[in-house]
């Protein structure tokens, strides 16, 4: 449709049944009026770009002036006249103050706002889920006041330069190695999500050995119940039956789940008389994580325990009600011997050392519930529920004879 200079803007249609329709002026100007199915009109200026003597191809350019609402007529057809010639010639003064605003815009985002932006916004790829909420608050805390990454919180994201990241890197390695390790992969993960690129960044392996920064792996470290006490410890904590910290801490001995999972903290519910099943032996951890479910096969030892906090409570209701059995612990560790420096994680320590010896590798990868990160245990072995119901029943008959157990609960719950 093509519309001449002496029709007025009332008479525009407001609708029309295609898409969307583009309307030119019939006196040889570059103006335009594109007209939505919604009503909306907005003037826009095009012209074409003749093929150039070193090969470029000939090509319609467009560029939108603004709604009918703020320019008249006349206004938007000089405002495309110039802008026209400016195409022409090679230039682009729009497209130069929207650049200009998007540039200054982005300057504007500190790294602050960029935490808070990969927080709301950063999805697994696998997956497409969130972040857990611990890993949310971890990332917030480094930016916060006292944070490891406070310094440079207020800072544009897209102005830290690398020796910005190299002096707060080693001003945190001073105090722990562990920790800079963690702010800087922090760093990078936000800086790479937002499409920063660092000039001579030292995490970029083109970067000469004495700039860069190499992350160390993270290793763990192992400290389980020695097995020369580990029966002590067990005895000493079932002589505490019934109290929710000492079942807790064995029914983590005995599973192997997180201690998370199953006291819960200031991220995680823990463990609800819901999530068990007690007619078939099972207990299931929702969005563990790995941010998958977990299904522990209950040994006889572990569903004896569940049997006794279970009982009379709502299905909403915490199976042992106690979020820190460090305390209790502690008195346990003492009375033994056993280290101090053994947590509830720790317990979990001692579950894999025991059954490392008792199944195989992706048995126990499958109790542990960690990821498979090689292909044949991710795409070719598979366990049933029969073999993983016999490790973890392994397990407790090593850590405590069934009978002993068995009889205890009917002597504490008689």
């Amino acid at each position: 449709m093509r519309l001449t200079t002496k029709l007025a803007l009332s008479e525009l249609p407001t609708q029309f049944p295609t898409p969307k329709q583009k309307l030119l002026y019939d006196d040889g100007s570059p103006l335009g009026l594109r007209i939505m199915p919604s009503g909306t009109r907005t003037w826009f200026c095009e012209v074409w770009i003749r093929p150039t003597t070193s090969g470029e191809r000939g090509r319609s350019v467009r560029r939108s002036i603004g709604p009918i609402s703020k320019f008249s007529a006349d206004a938007a057809r000089t405002a495309a006249i110039k802008l026209a010639g400016e195409l022409v010639n090679g230039r682009d003064s729009l497209h130069e103050v929207r650049e200009e605003n998007r540039q200054t815009k982005a300057d504007a985002l500190t790294l602050e706002d960029a935490v808070k932006q990969y927080i709301k916004f950063k999805r697994r790829g696998k997956d497409g889920l969130a972040l857990k909420a611990r890993t949310a608050h971890d990332y917030l805390h480094m930016v916060e006041e006292g944070g490891l990454l406070h310094k440079l919180a207020q800072r544009s994201i897209r102005r830290i330069s690398a020796d910005d990241v190299r002096e707060t890197y080693k001003g945190i390695a001073k105090r722990s190695e562990h920790s800079a390790a963690a702010a800087m992969r922090t760093l990078r993960a936000v800086m790479n999500w937002h499409g920063v690129v660092v000039e001579g960044s030292p995490f970029a392996k083109t970067t000469p050995g004495r700039d860069r920064i190499v992350l160390k792996p993270t290793v763990g470290k192992p400290n389980p119940i020695k097995p020369e006490k580990l029966r002590a410890w067990w005895t000493a904590a079932s002589a505490r039956a019934g109290d929710p910290s000492a079942d807790g801490c064995r029914f983590i001995l005995l599973t192997g789940a997180r201690p998370g999972e199953v006291f819960g903290s200031a991220f995680a519910d823990g463990l609800r008389v819901g999530d068990v099943d007690l007619e078939g032996g099972r207990v299931r951890f929702t969005d563990t994580k790995n941010r998958r479910d977990h299904t522990i096969v209950l040994s006889h030892q572990a569903l004896h325990i569940l049997r006794v906090h279970c009982k009379y409570k709502k299905i909403t209701a915490k199976v042992f009600d106690v979020l820190d059995p460090g305390k209790t612990l502690a008195s346990i560790n003492r009375e033994v011997g056993v280290d101090a420096s053994v947590s509830p994680h720790k317990l979990r320590h001692t579950f894999a050392s025991v059954a490392e010896e008792l199944v195989t590798g992706y048995v126990l990868k499958a109790m542990m519930n960690h990821a498979d990160n090689d292909v044949t245990g991710a795409h070719y072995v598979g366990k049933s529920k029969a073999q993983l119901r016999a490790g973890w029943q392994a397990v407790a008959d090593l850590i405590a004879p069934a009978a002993g157990v068995v009889q205890l609960f009917e002597v504490r719950t008689a």
